[in-house]
């Protein structure tokens, strides 16, 4: 089940779009060029990747699925591109995408080579599982779960790193940890299949049920704090006519609480002019901290579109 999608970038690179046009400078293009070229492939690479856990996972009763979180919980931030959640815990997975080639080295830093261009980064596992542990103990200090699971050691957190499958990776296998996109369910699958009967005991020992698990994603998705950046003040171009923003998260409709709507006083969505503004109210702890009532405005087309302010 599809809790929610990748955030839309439409408007950020319709933004730099129009920098790029405005923009006099050459040195200046070039900047403006190349972030816009990362941000395009980026999300073609992640949503392709997307595709692969959404065809598998879309109609799952039992996995729930969440693309493009950020969290940040007692000045750490945490981002992940696509997050499973089940009754037995989460599973954390990083897209990698490279138009040349992908070297992964013993210690698990990857080298990506494109023509001339060469670029070391740190081991994703690595960083996965810092991340993770911030995710941990935000879920914990949620107070969702029982204390017998934090008794047991928390709530089981595993980290992969997905391949894209039309990368080039010269290793002759892929070392743990790393699996290609358009495999990995399968051999995750099979992985659980292959489970020994202690690791098991200790799987069912940390359980909690479906709805439990719901609640976990529901509380990340009200949790998620999309970055925002103003790419005229980066790239010091005058930003006078040009909107600067990028939608909110579109979230699945099976995630939705049905809405109260004021049908005395229709007023339109100013975002996508085609909604209207009705008051939603607030679910969750983490929500109640980023309104000042329990109740807060948003539009009526969402999820297609996402606009919310204060009431």
């Amino acid at each position: 089940m599809i809790l929610k999608y990748i955030d839309d970038k439409s408007s950020e690179i319709k933004t730099l779009g129009k920098l790029l046009e405005k923009s006099n400078s050459i040195a200046q293009k070039k900047l403006i060029d190349t972030q816009l070229k990362k941000i395009v492939s980026g999300d073609e690479a992640e949503q392709e990747n997307a595709y692969y856990l959404n065809f598998a996972l879309e109609n799952s009763k039992n996995v729930l699925l969440l693309h493009d979180i950020r969290l940040e919980h007692k000045g750490r931030t945490a981002q992940f591109d696509h997050i499973l959640i089940s009754r037995f815990g989460i599973e954390l997975l990083e897209t990698k995408s490279s138009k040349g080639t992908i070297t992964i080295n013993n210690d698990g830093s990857m080298i990506f080579k494109n023509g001339k261009y060469t670029n070391t980064y740190p081991n994703p596992i690595e960083q996965s599982k810092r991340h993770a542990a911030v995710l941990k103990e935000f879920i914990s200090d949620s107070e969702l779960l029982s204390k017998r699971i934090d008794i047991l050691g928390g709530i089981n957190i595993s980290s992969k790193v997905l391949i894209h499958p039309k990368t080039t990776v010269t290793n002759n296998e892929l070392p743990d940890g790393f699996e290609r996109a358009d495999s990995f369910l399968s051999n995750r699958n099979k992985e659980i299949d292959n489970t020994s009967i202690l690791k098991a005991i200790s799987w069912i020992g940390k359980a909690y049920d479906i709805n439990k698990a719901k609640e976990i994603a529901n509380l990340l998705i009200d949790a998620h704090k999309p970055l925002l950046f103003d790419y005229a003040k980066k790239f010091k171009v005058n930003n006078e006519n040009i909107e600067i923003n990028i939608k909110e998260v579109p979230v699945a409709t099976n995630s939705i609480d049905e809405n109260t709507k004021d049908k005395d006083t229709p007023i339109p969505c100013p975002r996508c002019k085609e909604g209207e503004l009705i008051v939603r109210k607030v679910k969750s702890k983490t929500a109640q901290e980023k309104y000042n009532n329990d109740e807060f405005i948003g539009c009526s087309r969402y999820p297609k579109c996402k606009y919310t302010e204060d009431k």
